[in-house]
């Protein structure tokens, strides 16, 4: 099922890293030895038409991890000092959740809805500690670039971060700090297919949003 097709204008598969720089122009008018005949007056009709927008500023990447030319499973995303690499997915994982050793074993999926995990490895390249954590969703072949509509489901249980097992604090991540983590979330059985595609934002700083293919 083709998963290509073009972002919306209004939501794109992620933010603009930078501001959007306007353009200008600058008229010079050179001296002359005679002078100058009067210019005709300008009409409004024919009146230059207005300079386009210039593209829009994109992070590391060149565009990928966009609706359009997503990301693919295995595949590094980097996004400034941090990089996320989703490794695998099961997109039928109640017999892994109720065989987990966690009080979520013990939850079954809503009615029509079915578990889904993916295993994701997020690192931190900086020089300075810095604060980290990972938005991950999950969106079928119907989104069209806008967040927070019925085409997409948001994590139900954890993401991952920096956060040590049984502590309550996340502390900064330091250079080098790596963690591979799975991420657990409940979606429609019939959209719990290699046609939706992951949503994953992981630069603390600026969470631009990165699209991954499940296949």
């Amino acid at each position: 099922m083709e998963l290509r097709k073009a972002p919306r204008t209004t939501a794109v598969g992620r933010t603009f890293a930078g501001a959007v720089l306007a353009l200008s122009a600058l008229l010079t008018f050179s001296a002359c030895a005679a002078p100058a005949k009067e210019a005709p007056a300008a009409d409004a009709a024919t009146a230059p038409a207005s300079a386009p927008s210039p593209e829009p500023v994109w992070p590391k990447g060149e565009k990928e991890g966009t609706l359009a030319n997503p990301y693919s499973l295995g595949e590094e995303m980097i996004d400034g000092d941090w990089s996320l690499v989703i490794d695998s997915v099961n997109l039928d994982a109640n017999a892994e959740i109720k065989a987990m050793d966690s009080i979520i074993s013990k939850v079954a999926p809503d009615a029509g809805k079915t578990w889904v995990t993916f295993t994701a490895t997020w690192k931190y390249n900086g020089a300075e500690p810095a604060k980290g954590g990972t938005r991950f969703s999950v969106v079928n072949k119907n989104w069209d670039g806008t967040f927070g509509t019925d085409d997409e489901y948001g994590t139900t249980f954890n993401n991952v971060s920096t956060l040590p097992k049984g502590e309550s604090k996340a502390p900064p991540a330091e250079k080098g700090f790596s963690i591979t983590d799975k991420v657990i979330l409940q979606m429609p059985v019939e959209h719990a297919n290699t046609s939706s595609m992951i949503v994953a934002s992981f630069n603390a700083a600026d969470y631009n949003q990165f699209l991954v293919k499940l296949k």
